[in-house]
């Protein structure tokens, strides 16, 4: 008994899957679940996740072409492979989103003083520092620029922190930032760091992704290593 409910759920989610990929390609009924894994191959999570979906279709098609009676099964699906393709099954159609993230942004002024600046995100831990001016993003400070300019203002082994926070973006490179819809999953975030031309070094999270809205998260490469490896550790086996 149980290992038909395992066939079952197994069949079950293989489906929603084959359902899922159909509608993401715009495919009908005639295209095999190979080729609609070919056509999505750019999707984040079906890249991620290609080699284990053509193993399940090919312990589908073992299943589905052997005898109807339970007691004779030549292939059942363990329980380790059922959780694994209800996992995979949710995380397409119903992904987590960047929206876990969410959490108070500390925002710093293009006028605060660089020694209260380096004070606060001290005992933050803030190592990205969002820069505002006249209530307008203006750039991301990353402790990489705070480095150089504190190397650039050493006097006699002393260092002179005076100028404002602003005074930091001369130290900074450009385009290191990318803003993101909340909408976006976690895994599309992740495939944006590996995928960039450019070394990322956060994406910002605003509501509709654009820079006039309110920052919601400052999301690191990191981030996402550290809540994809808790919620899926096969990613790194």
């Amino acid at each position: 008994m149980v290992e038909q409910e395992g066939y079952l759920v197994f069949i079950e989610s293989f489906n929603h899957i084959h359902k899922y990929l159909k509608k993401y390609t715009d495919s009908d009924d005639n295209v095999s679940f190979s080729d609609l894994l070919y056509k999505a191959k750019a999707h984040p999570m079906i890249h991620l996740y290609l080699d284990e979906l053509h193993l399940f279709r090919k312990l589908r098609n073992i299943i589905v072409h052997q005898t109807d009676d339970f007691e004779q099964l030549i292939a059942t699906p363990s329980d380790e492979v059922v959780e694994r393709i209800k996992f995979i099954e949710q995380q397409l159609v119903d992904p987590s989103t960047v929206g876990v993230f969410k959490a108070e942004v500390i925002k710093f002024n293009a006028t605060d003083s660089i020694e209260d600046v380096l004070k606060l995100s001290g005992e933050k831990e803030i190592l990205k520092l969002p820069i505002y001016e006249n209530n307008k993003f203006i750039g991301l400070v990353t402790s990489r620029a705070i480095a150089k300019w504190l190397q650039k203002h050493i006097q006699n082994n002393t260092i002179e922190l005076s100028g404002t926070v602003k005074d930091l973006l001369d130290f900074e490179k450009k385009s290191q930032y990318e803003f993101i819809a909340s909408s976006m999953t976690v895994y599309e975030a992740w495939h944006l760091f590996q995928a960039s031309p450019k070394k990322l070094d956060a994406l910002l999270l605003t509501e509709s992704g654009r820079q006039e809205d309110v920052i919601e998260a400052v999301i690191t490469y990191d981030d996402l290593l550290k809540y994809i490896y808790t919620h899926d550790q096969y990613v790194f086996n």
